[in-house]
């Protein structure tokens, strides 16, 4: 499926038979991550520390092991504070695609970057959705079915994920999508926009854990040793999310922990993981 993408990303929905039409929007939306307020997060961290520096100066060791409760559960609420990102363009099961116009002249305005080159960036990633949303309706025997059918309607449920499944399954999408894109301006020869999707703000791959981007530098980092094996395990992650989100998604938990490993070995005194899964 990766070869097909980036052979000719423009017209390999229409080799397959799918409706590519898409819709332009002047709107601004922002999509939210995270569940917790980051100063409310911030305070409740300095009554811990508080806390903590009552206890050592009673010597109160019987408090200990309430504060590290507590402390457990801070740093959980930490790991899902709330960050808002401008909506460039979005996929929609059942209504397409949507990109909008404006977030993206004002993101390259803000960076300098090619605006048509950006917007049809945007739009790779969404087709991208596209092509594995019909991989799941394919898969669930209803692409050709009735909105009505049984078969459409799991196939529904189980492409927005099933209850604790929905962020995993973000992740998984999210990481397919962008990362042909990356290698789609890469081989355009975008490189100020190959660097840029590198360089996603540390704070959200470090703390947000189901944050949907974060497996994307595990499959480039493959791609720097070798594009064979990269593209392996882009076709083994389609595969896996076809059937199972969670096995998806731990897939991409190892192809992270490979990296942080081989970034540990080339800078030892780093001790810090990059990506949040």
């Amino acid at each position: 499926m990766l070869e097909i993408i980036l052979e000719n990303i423009v017209t390999a929905p229409e080799q397959l038979g799918l409706p590519t039409a898409y819709a332009e929007s002047d709107v601004l939306l922002y999509r939210q991550y995270g569940r917790y307020d980051t100063v409310a997060v911030q305070r409740e961290g300095r009554q811990l520390l508080k806390r903590a520096e009552a206890l050592q100066a009673e010597y109160d060791i019987t408090a200990l092991p309430r504060l590290a409760k507590q402390y457990a559960e801070w740093s959980k609420k930490l790991q899902q504070l709330k960050f808002k990102r401008l909506l460039h363009g979005e996929f929609a099961a059942g209504k397409g695609i949507t990109l909008y116009v404006n977030a993206i002249r004002q993101e390259c305005a803000e960076h300098g970057w090619d605006y048509a080159a950006y917007y049809d960036s945007v739009l790779v990633h969404e087709r991208v959705h596209l092509l594995h949303y019909q991989a799941v309706l394919a898969h669930f025997g209803a692409a050709g079915a009735a909105v009505q059918s049984a078969e459409y309607k799991q196939a529904q449920r189980y492409w927005y994920g099933r209850q604790t499944e929905a962020a995993q399954a973000a992740v998984v999408k999210e990481t397919l999508a962008e990362f042909a894109r990356w290698l789609w301006c890469l081989q355009q020869g975008h490189l100020a926009l190959v660097q840029a999707f590198l360089q996603t703000p540390e704070e959200a791959q470090a703390c947000i854990p189901y944050y949907p981007y974060a497996g994307v530098r595990g499959l480039c980092a493959l791609h720097a040793s070798s594009l064979q094996v990269a593209v392996r395990a882009y076709s083994e992650l389609w595969q896996l999310s076809l059937t199972s989100w969670q096995q998806a998604y731990e897939r991409i938990k190892q192809l992270n922990a490979a990296k942080s490993s081989l970034q540990n070995q080339e800078h030892p005194s780093n001790g810090r993981f990059d990506d949040g899964l």
